[in-house]
């Protein structure tokens, strides 16, 4: 836990160590110049060492009143330098007027410029030790046995010169940098922490050879998606080693350039668009102070649901899912940063109505995310009956359940694959968000609405992680077609557009995410590739395998008859859905339940069935 106290006292010490080193200084920088001046160090009561006594106190008064003992000197500026200047010259030109006026101290206008210089050289060599001898190492390491990593940092800013300062003083970090790069042309040939800024991005290939480097560090802390990959693409092209600048906004201090590290670049930075904007004022309106439910919470987007409700200020959660190894890890995960009493983890599955009933009875949720369900295609394929149950009826129950509870607002996690599915998974979640709809034209106190996106990156299962693996072993990577192609978002995004589209929810609307454009499946394997340090095709192969049942090369996020209005929120559009027919679709529903807790499961009927609710263009059933 924090202690303010333990930190003023730390100060204080730290204060009154450096104090007394520099009067030991000064008195040392005073005898020198009373031996180079007069040729004689003799200390007494006289006049003379009484001015030795009015200059040591003068000059630590000048380092107190210029802030000069509030700074950690490993990280100084120089505004920092030129305050040690100013102390300095400041007690030099009090010492001449004091000398001037008087002739009681019988010093020699001499003494005061040779004590002055000795102080300041004395004051710097205290506070910038550390840098002189880390230079001098570095300058010896260069014979040591296991040499330094060459690395060029990408961005001659704060930033940049932080990383260079923190790289320099740590050589224990394996990095030696030799250059900077900047696309500014008015800072070419600039020095900053004692290297030179040599070109900008088109000199990658030049500068790393001319530097024998292998790494770049890309230090600029704003910077967009497409300026990242700009200069992602270049580093490439030079065959560089990537590495990238941990966020300012984790640093304590902005002079605290422990703060500041590498990383290695993911790909998550390099989506081929710009991160929307976060609408704090929605987040806060539908979670704040309300007591929130979450079903698949130990899932990726749950889970995240279940971290951004926590964080924006609910009373309580509820974390529903039948994953018990899932539930075990997020506990883990989260008893290390939030209060136990804020958050309930439940063991149970969607197509247990009781269960549903008890838990939603007993802690009486205000908002519901609905995010429990199966996703991965081929598997649903072969499992039909388990789609349907937990999808369709699984979600038919908690809508029912949250009814029955009064919950305010029911928010179902939809998918691009439910728009002219071609799967089972896509069809099972497109009549889940016809359910919704036919809910939503209901009289019952429930708002009810659905959020349709693409892929998220990183989720169990999901392309990346598998792509990762196949990496590590060796490869190949598999890819199903060379022109596949999906939409991508991170997770926390994705989360963090999903609860502002839930609050601006009315009721019925299906709220589509503005997803950038789609990504090919292909491009994504060799960026994978490439950040893995390797070359396409040369150290990793990719393999085409051909499409999987059910797959499609490209999602579409609505269907070719649906309209698209604008929200208030420029990352989120909702779809003009036609109207449900609700006896019809009542009515194929009964029969779908017949069919899967049938005896005799007969899966040719259930898909006639899901794909009469659900008519496409793309299964011939």
């Amino acid at each position: 836990m924090y202690n303010k106290n333990s930190d003023k006292a730390n100060i204080k010490y730290y204060t009154l160590i450096t104090v007394l080193k520099d009067f030991l200084a000064f008195a040392t920088a005073y005898a020198l110049a009373l031996f180079v001046e007069y040729s004689v160090v003799k200390f007494d009561l006289g006049p003379r060492y009484l001015l030795g006594w009015i200059a040591i106190l003068t000059t630590i008064l000048s380092l107190f009143i210029t802030k000069s003992y509030r700074v950690i000197w490993r990280y100084a500026s120089t505004t920092e330098v030129l305050n040690v200047v100013l102390a300095h010259s400041l007690t030099g030109i009090v010492l001449l007027f004091i000398n001037s006026i008087t002739d009681f101290f019988a010093a020699s206008f001499a003494l005061i410029i040779i004590y002055s210089f000795f102080a300041f050289s004395l004051s710097v060599i205290l506070r910038f030790y550390r840098p002189i001898f880390t230079s001098i190492y570095r300058k010896i390491s260069d014979k040591q046995a296991q040499p330094l990593t060459n690395l060029i940092i990408y961005g001659a800013g704060f930033t940049g010169s932080a990383l260079a300062k923190r790289l320099i003083h740590n050589p224990d970090e394996g990095y030696n940098p030799v250059a900077f790069l900047d696309d500014d042309p008015q800072k070419i040939k600039q020095t900053i922490a004692g290297l030179r800024v040599v070109g900008g991005k088109d000199s990658i290939s030049d500068v790393m050879h001319k530097y024998h480097a292998s790494t770049i560090a890309i230090a600029i802390n704003n910077i967009s998606r497409e300026q990242l990959r700009e200069i992602y693409i270049a580093c490439m092209n030079a065959y560089a080693t990537i590495k990238v600048v941990s966020k300012m906004s984790d640093a304590t201090n902005t002079f605290n350039t422990d703060a500041i590290s590498l990383k290695n670049i993911n790909i998550e930075d390099l989506l081929h668009r710009p991160e929307h904007q976060l609408d704090l004022s929605l987040l806060i309106s539908l979670i704040k102070d309300k007591v929130v439910m979450v079903t698949g919470g130990a899932g990726s987007i749950g889970s995240e649901l279940a971290r951004q409700a926590l964080e924006y200020g609910c009373k309580s959660l509820v974390i529903y899912d039948h994953f018990e190894n899932g539930m075990f890890e997020l506990n883990e995960e989260f008893i290390r940063t939030y209060d136990t009493s804020r958050y309930t983890l439940v063991i149970g599955t969607v197509k247990d109505r009781e269960k549903l009933r008890d838990t939603m009875e007993k802690h009486k949720p205000n908002v519901v995310f609905h995010a429990a369900a199966y996703k991965h295609v081929p598997l649903m394929e072969s499992n039909i009956d388990e789609a349907i149950k937990n999808n369709v009826f699984g979600t038919k129950n908690v809508i029912e359940q949250s009814i029955e509870s009064n919950v305010d607002k029911f928010i179902l996690i939809s998918t691009d694959k439910a728009v002219n599915p071609a799967n089972i998974m896509g069809a099972s979640k497109r009549i889940a968000e016809l359910i919704v709809q036919s809910k939503s034209i209901t009289d019952c106190k429930t708002v009810f609405s659905a959020v349709r996106f693409g892929n998220v990156l990183g989720s169990s299962g999901s392309v990346i992680p598998t792509f990762i693996k196949q990496i590590n072993a060796g490869g190949p990577i598999t890819v199903t077609h060379r022109n596949m192609k999906r939409y991508f978002m991170t997770i926390p995004e994705a989360v963090k557009l999903v609860m502002q589209a839930a609050a601006l929810a009315m009721g019925g609307e299906v709220f589509v995410l503005d997803m950038g454009e789609p990504v090919f499946i292909y491009d994504l394997a060799t960026d994978l590739i490439k950040l893995s340090g390797m070359i396409p095709g040369r150290d990793i192969k990719i393999l085409i395998t051909g499409l999987r049942p059910g797959e499609k090369l490209f999602e579409e996020l609505r269907f070719n008859n649906e309209d698209v209005d604008k929200t208030t929120h420029s990352g989120i559009f909702i779809c003009k859905l036609e109207d449900v027919d609700l006896q019809m679709l009542d009515l194929t529903l009964e029969k779908l339940k017949a069919c899967i807790t049938s005896s005799d499961i007969n899966e040719n009927e259930i898909e006639k069935l899901i794909f009469e609710i659900v008519p496409n263009t793309y299964r011939n059933v």
